[in-house]
């Protein structure tokens, strides 16, 4: 999640920065004097015969010089500097002493010692492992440095060096004390150097956030300063003496501190990302399967709905069913009580009742006996129910004239209906018709067939027939 990730990186960022910000660790930089960049010359030195070097100053401390030696012999080089004509270290900023450096080929810087002044000169004897480095020197805040700062004020060159020259570009790391604020130092103090340096080595590592993230031993540092100070304004001798010697053991103790603190830092900010990554995960998760569990819950609730619809469409389709069994049924059954009365049969105008033309008088439109009967049971059966509806049309066979059978065909169907009238079926509902002989159910050159055709026949629709 897009909000989750910003969250991370606004925590690591409030871990990276703050107090610890004040003198962070700058990575990958050349080596310079101030903000002047520069290169660094190195040697590869052959064991055995000693190499000469120059060491010249920067923009720092222009009147600064010094000589070395180094001699690689047993797979150490032993390193011997003198310096001169060096400002006081504090002159440059917040510094105390003056560092000699050893930088391998990739950058990385070594501690050798800190050249102590006697006046404006200094000297240092020291080894290291390497037997392919450069050498600076930095001004720095106290002794036990582990990492060079900007200030530097000295770098060798080749005065004659057995051996095979290289260049490294730039640092792999460099402090920046920009924020330290700088010890007024008089020079008839009676303040030892030492001690100076032990506030230095405490503010730096207080800066470095030691006393959260390495407290034990950030406490331990502070209590030995606090032992320094108290030695070094007591009024006894002996415990005055004590306080260079205490305060050195507060910068090594704070300079472990601040190594500590940072670790600690880095740690806490590796912890509060993981808990951070592990918390997004977790909302991501969750939100996951509440989406996942309103799919679910909606896809249930759309095939309920479907299982639902599907229900009622069913229902409707069976009780459509239902209807339409039941409908043949009554259609059927009154059909049949139809035709108890009347010869009735299905067409695709609706039921038909016929009255045969026997039923008639030759040539007449009277109904006889047997055909009042019929009808009046069939009024009897059609008269409970007044949605029916009648069409009853006169039919005749082809003897006569065109016209004449019409007429009679009317006559007929009309007195069919006055009938069914009389016998209380509403004349509304009756529709007549004198078709005459143009619809013949059967041949006319036959005396069967025409008297087939001498017919009256009643079209019921609605009520129980359903058209």
């Amino acid at each position: 999640m897009p909000t989750m990730k910003r969250m991370i990186a606004a925590l690591a960022l409030c871990l990276a920065t703050g107090p610890a910000a004040a003198q962070q660790v700058e990575k990958r930089v050349g080596i310079v004097a101030e903000e002047v960049a520069s290169q660094m010359q190195a040697f590869s030195y052959k064991e055995g015969p000693k190499s000469y070097l120059l060491f010249r100053s920067t923009a720092l401390a222009l009147a600064g010089e010094g000589d070395g030696v180094v001699e690689f012999q047993d797979g150490r080089s032993n390193v011997e500097l003198a310096v001169r004509k060096m400002p006081q270290p504090w002159t440059l900023g917040p510094y105390a002493t003056y560092v000699l450096w050893a930088v391998s080929i990739d950058g990385r810087a070594s501690n050798l010692g800190s050249i102590e002044l006697v006046g404006d000169r200094g000297a240092l004897q020291t080894s290291t492992a390497l037997a392919q480095f450069a050498l600076i020197v930095s001004a720095e805040p106290h002794f036990a440095v582990t990492t060079p700062g900007r200030a530097v004020v000295l770098r060798n060159l080749a005065k004659n060096v057995k051996g095979t020259p290289t260049t490294i570009s730039g640092l792999a790391e460099r402090m920046d004390y920009s924020a330290l604020k700088p010890a007024t130092i008089s020079p008839k103090s009676k303040i030892p150097m030492d001690l100076v340096q032990a506030r230095y080595a405490l503010q730096i590592a207080d800066l470095a956030e030691a006393g959260q993230y390495a407290s034990g031993t950030f406490e331990k540092a502070r209590a030995l300063l606090a032992a320094a100070e108290a030695a070094q304004v007591s009024k006894k001798y002996k415990e005055r003496k004590e306080a260079p010697r205490l305060a050195r053991e507060a910068v090594q103790v704070a300079e472990d501190a601040r190594r500590d603190g940072i670790d600690g830092r880095i740690a806490a900010q590796a912890r509060a990302e993981r808990e951070a990554a592990a918390l997004a995960a977790r909302q991501e998760a969750e939100e996951r399967a509440r989406v996942e569990a309103e799919a679910a819950s909606e896809a249930a609730r759309r095939r309920q709905e479907l299982a639902l619809e599907q229900s009622r469409r069913e229902a409707e389709i069976a009780a459509r069913e239902a209807a339409a069994a039941e409908a043949d049924r009554v259609r059927s059954e009154f059909m049949a009580r139809l035709n108890r009365a009347l010869p009735t049969y299905e067409s695709d105008r609706g039921l038909v009742a016929e009255i045969a033309g026997v039923q008639f008088a030759t040539g007449a439109a009277t109904l006889n006996p047997a055909a009042r009967e019929a009808l009046a049971r069939f009024s009897g059966i059609v008269v409970t129910y007044p949605e029916l509806r009648f069409k009853i049309e006169g039919h005749t066979d082809s003897t006569g004239g065109a016209a004449t059978n019409r007429a009679l065909s009317l006559s007929r169907a009309i007195t069919v209906r006055d009938y069914l009238i009389a016998q209380g079926v509403a004349a509304t509902t009756i529709g007549v018709e004198g078709l005459g002989p143009d619809r013949p159910v059967d041949d006319n050159a036959t005396a069967s067939g025409r008297a087939r055709n001498r017919r009256v026949e009643i079209v019921l629709t609605g009520g129980p027939v359903g058209r």
